[in-house]
């Protein structure tokens, strides 16, 4: 066999394992970035009962 379908073959598996491996990385990186999304929602906080302020006009929670 001629060593040009060697070369042919080894470049063919390299880049199907190179597009397997870009795959999982994508398909990781997807998954962290909707975990961070996720994490990051802004929900708002329930601070309990405020009170205003009445020097600045601010609500505050209570002491």
């Amino acid at each position: 066999m001629p060593p040009h379908i060697f070369l042919l073959a080894a470049v063919g598996v390299s880049l199907v394992a190179g597009y397997r491996l870009a795959s999982k990385f994508n398909q990781k990186r997807a998954e962290r970035e909707n975990l961070n999304a996720a994490r990051n929602d802004e929900t708002p906080r329930d601070l309990g009962n405020l009170e205003k302020d009445e020097t600045t006009g601010e609500y505050r929670p209570e002491a």
